[in-house]
C-alpha cells in the first residue's frame, strides 16, 4: 500500500489507555465515540511529529514512559512554537494583537516572501506553481505602492474582521517552513490527510523506529474559522474580500498537504489520541478523558479537567499559554509566572 491511500485502521491498532489494554466496554464506547466526532465536527484532523522533539518540550527524557507523556499531553494539549517562550521572537506577533503595526508587518513580510526566489529544493518548485496560479495576491504585496491602499482598508474593517484577515495571510506565511515568521508563529500545522501526517512523522525513520508519533484530533464546528485559519470558503462566508480590495488565494503553496493551520494549538478537549510504534506493533493510546463520557455524549468537547494545568507546564519549556473564552471566541496569551 502507498502512503498516499492510507488511512487510520483503529481495528489494527492496539488499543490502550493509561498504560492499560482496553476492556470490551471501553472498546465498544470508543468506536461508538469516534462516530459521533466524525459526525458531529467540522474537520478530522492529524499531526505527524516525533518524540525525541516533543519530550523535551513537556520536560520528559527520552527514557521517559509513555504514561509520563500522556499525562502532559492530555492535560496541557498541543502548542505552537511561540509559546516556547516568554521572550518575543523576531518578527513574532501576540496572538490577541490586530493592530496596525501587526498589518504593516505582514504586508512587509508577504512582500518579500512572495518577490523572492526561493532556493530550498523542492519548495521553490511548489512556490513557482503557487506564483503562476495566484497572480492576483502576487501582483498586490509585489507592489510597494498598494501598503498605504492595503492599510486604509483594513482601517475601516471591525476588529472582528481585522482578526479574520491577520489569520488569513499569517496562514500563507506559516506554510513556508523556512520564512522568517514560522520559527515564532502562534500557529500549528495539522492536516486532514492522515497519510500526510504520517509522512512528517516518519521523515528520515528507519522501520520500526519508536520515534515517530502522530496526534489525532478535531475542530468542532464552533471553532471553525477561529480555532484554525480561515480557508477561502470560511472567509467568502465572513468577509468579501475581494469586494473591498484584498486579494485571496485560492490554495496555498503545498495544496496537496491539504494543511489545516490551528491557532494556538490544539487543546485537548479535541484530542482524541496518538498513535505510535513500540516494538513493532501500532499502538494507539487513548485520551482517557473519553472514557469519563457516557453514551450520551455529544462527541464534541471532552470535559478535560485542566485543575492542574499550571503545575503541569511550570515543568515544561514552554513560557507562554493561551486560552480561548468560549463565550466570545476570543483569544488571550498569558506569560507562565
Amino acid at each position: 500500500m502507498k502512503i498516499s491511500d492510507m488511512i487510520p485502521n483503529y481495528y489494527a491498532y492496539r488499543l490502550k489507555t493509561n498504560g492499560r489494554d482496553l476492556s470490551e466496554e471501553q472498546r465498544i464506547h470508543f468506536f461508538n465515540s469516534i462516530n459521533k466526532i466524525y459526525r458531529n465536527n467540522d474537520k478530522f484532523i492529524y499531526r505527524g511529529d516525533k518524540k525525541e522533539k516533543l519530550y523535551p518540550i513537556y520536560g520528559l527524557s527520552q527514557k521517559s514512559s509513555d504514561e509520563q507523556f500522556q499525562d502532559t499531553l492530555f492535560i496541557l494539549g498541543a502548542k505552537a512554537s511561540m509559546f516556547l517562550t516568554k521572550l518575543p521572537g523576531i518578527n513574532e506577533i501576540n496572538i490577541i494583537d490586530a493592530n496596525n503595526s501587526v498589518f504593516n508587518l505582514i504586508f512587509k513580510m508577504l512582500s518579500n516572501l512572495l518577490k523572492r526566489e526561493f532556493p530550498f529544493g523542492s519548495i521553490r518548485r511548489f512556490v513557482g506553481d503557487f506564483k503562476k496560479r495566484e497572480s492576483g495576491i502576487i501582483n498586490f504585496f509585489s507592489n510597494q505602492n498598494n501598503e498605504y491602499r492595503f492599510m486604509e482598508i483594513i482601517t475601516k474593517l471591525n476588529l472582528k474582521q481585522q482578526i479574520i484577515v491577520r489569520d488569513y495571510y499569517l496562514g500563507l506565511l506559516h506554510h513556508i517552513s523556512k520564512s522568517e515568521y514560522y520559527a515564532s508563529s502562534f500557529m500549528l500545522s495539522t492536516s486532514i490527510d492522515f497519510s500526510q501526517a504520517y509522512k512528517f512523522a516518519w521523515s528520515k525513520e528507519v522501520k520500526n523506529s519508536e520515534n515517530p508519533l502522530i496526534i489525532f484530533g478535531w475542530i468542532p464546528h464552533k471553532f471553525e474559522g477561529i480555532l484554525s485559519v480561515p480557508d477561502s470558503r470560511i472567509l467568502r462566508d465572513k468577509i468579501d474580500m475581494e469586494t473591498i480590495g484584498l486579494p485571496v488565494y485560492e490554495k496555498s503553496f503545498f495544496p496537496y498537504q491539504k494543511e489545516v493551520t490551528l491557532k494556538g494549538g490544539l487543546l485537548p478537549h479535541y484530542i482524541l489520541g496518538y498513535l505510535h510504534t513500540i516494538q513493532g506493533d501500532e499502538v494507539f493510546h487513548v485520551n482517557p478523558t473519553l472514557f469519563e463520557t457516557d453514551d450520551l455524549w455529544n462527541g464534541i468537547e471532552l470535559p478535560v479537567d485542566q485543575s492542574t494545568f499550571h503545575q503541569r507546564i511550570q515543568n515544561t519549556m514552554f513560557g507562554r499559554y493561551f486560552t480561548l473564552e468560549e463565550d466570545n471566541n476570543e483569544f488571550r496569551q498569558n506569560d507562565i509566572l
